[in-house]
């Protein structure tokens, strides 16, 4: 089965959960309060387990080499969707342009992309994720944030920073690789298990969101605006660089997939907490998400 199959598999899959989200919303069986109890199990249980369980294994030299190169694609990839940002929005609305270029610069590439990754690639396709994610992990939450915070306190920031599991596991997933012992059986498999419901929770918290949302707002032309970008334009530019550069297939792969996920969840979540257009930017993670079950295994027609 070549990627584009398993691709479409894998978002048909995720189509069939996203759809069990939108419709436990509208019969009531999942509400707001639910959707955030959901959101708390996710992220820092069941995705804090799909990471550390792709770090319980013998990396050997060559996956440590590609690990360190992956980091680098990621800050490079970070700067072009910057500079992306900058040039796209500049004439946008004072309050919808930090929401575009936050939603630009960022994807929803460990909610919605590791769990697709981990079907598509296995246990690998997660490894170089957690890697990839490291830079982005830290730069949400210092040149993201400064988007929405004026004047932003840098200690306040470094302490969100590191309390986020996802984050921590890693350096913890670290560790474990170089120990010359690995994790019994028993414990081994249960952080297997618990991050294998990552996937179908992702998405079933995404379509509980969908199904709380009124979709005659959704049709905002900035919505699909950043949509293009997200899901096209920037994927697109990131596919022709890497090849030429002859970067390795599974990384360049791993690393368009990553960027052609939709706009980040919590662009609506930070856009709320700092006063800036929440409302728009629940309605580019809606949209763009719905377009990134189709435009994704598309994508994978190149590769």
């Amino acid at each position: 089965m070549n990627i584009f199959e398993r691709m479409l598999n894998t978002q048909a899959l995720m189509f069939v959960y996203v759809m069990t989200g939108i419709i436990m919303a509208k019969a009531k069986l999942l509400n707001h309060e639910g959707r955030i109890s959901f959101i708390n199990l996710l992220l820092d249980i069941t995705l804090p387990c799909m990471i550390l369980n792709s770090f319980n294994i013998d990396a050997d030299i060559n996956q440590l080499i590609a690990a360190g190169e992956i980091m680098i694609i990621s800050f490079v990839c970070f700067i072009i969707a910057w500079l992306s940002g900058k040039i796209f929005w500049r004439k946008a609305p004072h309050n919808r342009r930090a929401v575009l270029e936050f939603a630009t610069m960022f994807s929803n590439a460990g909610n919605a992309g590791m769990p697709i990754v981990a079907s598509v690639f296995g246990t690998e396709g997660v490894f170089y994720t957690s890697f990839y994610l490291l830079p982005v992990r830290v730069l949400i939450w210092t040149a993201g944030l400064s988007l929405f915070v004026d004047g932003g306190n840098f200690k306040e920031k470094l302490k969100i920073l590191l309390k986020t599991p996802s984050l921590d596991v890693v350096f913890l997933g670290i560790v474990l690789m170089f120990l010359p012992f690995k994790l019994p059986t028993v414990l081994s498999n249960a952080i297997k298990n618990m991050g294998d419901m990552t996937g179908p929770l992702s998405m079933i918290i995404i379509g509980a969101a969908l199904g709380e949302a009124n979709f005659r707002e959704a049709l905002d032309v900035d919505a699909f605006k950043l949509t293009l970008v997200r899901l096209v334009v920037q994927p697109l530019i990131f596919l022709l660089i890497l090849r030429a550069a002859g970067v390795k297939d599974i990384l360049w792969q791993v690393v368009v997939i990553l960027t052609a996920m939709p706009a980040a969840a919590n662009t609506e979540i930070i856009a709320e907490k700092y006063g800036k257009d929440y409302q728009f930017a629940a309605r580019c993670v809606a949209v763009s998400t719905i377009i990134s079950l189709f435009s994704v295994p598309l994508l994978t027609l190149l590769f």
